[in-house]
């Protein structure tokens, strides 16, 4: 059986404070309190300071937090490699995905892993690239899905599939019809971009900057965290956005939003799965790689 103490206290690492974990695992506060006690007491270790904006690890703390993720992936791992004896794959697989990936193309991933593998259980985190590897890196995700370049010694990466970004703007834009633009027009245009830290954000940057270019003097400049949004604050024609080609091909078949060629600039990138060095991939991971490699969304 795995202690539940273990499951408890990596929640509230995970959260950041008692309450939030509360609300995580549907129990009381009271009773994540007491379960912090009975390890605390087990260990003979004070584990957590409780602060004014949530928990800080002790050093006690953060020896355990390492244990606790080992321990509890070993639990898991057991509990899907006997479950696959039967044929049965069971377990809970966390994933991170940056927007473009969670909101676009895993939907039809999941649905189909979960036909697949009803008894799986699946935690599905989206948030920008930097975020995504921050929590990979971390030990709190299996594997991440992400589109932008990245910098961190403790992740391995995995292409995918190559993807390009493209600029649209809407059809009723003085821009919809123009058979290309140069940089300069470019930057007369009001953007709607993503927030830094993303892996879109940060292609367009850094395809800006080979080409001598400074983002930063991007006109009116508006950021929001969805790809959804902003698609649909172009489509109102507020502004010009950089954007995955795979993610408007409706939108620019229907007519709502028209693509804009700017040939000087290079926004080709990569869809890669990522992982922590020195962890195994479990059972259940290596199927979910393999059910994203299989699935048309990817090709």
């Amino acid at each position: 059986m795995m202690d539940e103490k273990l499951k408890t206290f990596l929640a509230v690492v995970r959260c950041g404070s008692l309450t939030r974990a509360a609300k995580e695992l549907f129990i009381s506060q009271p009773a994540i309190t007491m379960q912090i006690h009975k390890l605390e007491k087990d260990y003979k270790e004070t584990l957590l300071y409780r602060r004014e904006r949530g928990i800080e690890l002790t050093p006690a703390g953060k020896v355990l937090l390492d244990y606790a993720r080992r321990i509890i992936r070993l639990y898991d791992e057991a509990s899907e490699e006997i479950g696959a004896l039967s044929g049965d794959i069971r377990g809970t697989i966390r994933i991170g995905a940056t927007f473009t990936i969670g909101e676009y193309f895993l939907p039809s991933v999941l649905g189909h892993f979960k036909d697949e593998h009803p008894a799986t259980d699946i935690i599905l985190e989206i948030e920008n690239t930097r975020r995504v590897v921050d929590e990979v890196a971390a030990g709190n995700l299996d594997c991440g899905l992400v589109e932008g370049p990245f910098e961190n010694g403790l992740i391995y990466a995995e292409k995918l599939i190559d993807d390009e970004l493209i600029f649209i703007c809407s059809s009723k834009h003085k821009l919809a019809n123009a058979p290309e633009i140069d940089l300069e027009t470019l930057f007369t245009e009001n953007f709607i971009l993503r927030e830094s830290g993303s892996g879109t954000r940060k292609v367009f940057e850094d395809a800006l900057k080979k080409a001598g270019l400074d983002s930063t003097k991007l006109k009116d400049l508006i950021q929001l965290n969805t790809t959804q949004a902003i698609k649909s604050l172009v489509a109102e024609n507020i502004g010009v956005t950089v954007i995955s080609e795979r993610t408007v091909r409706n939108e620019i078949q229907q007519g709502i939003l028209k693509s804009i060629p700017v040939p000087s600039l290079d926004l080709r990138r990569t869809f890669q799965f990522i992982f922590k060095k020195d962890i195994q991939l479990s059972l259940i991971t290596r199927r979910f790689v393999s059910q994203c490699r299989q699935n048309s969304v990817f090709r």
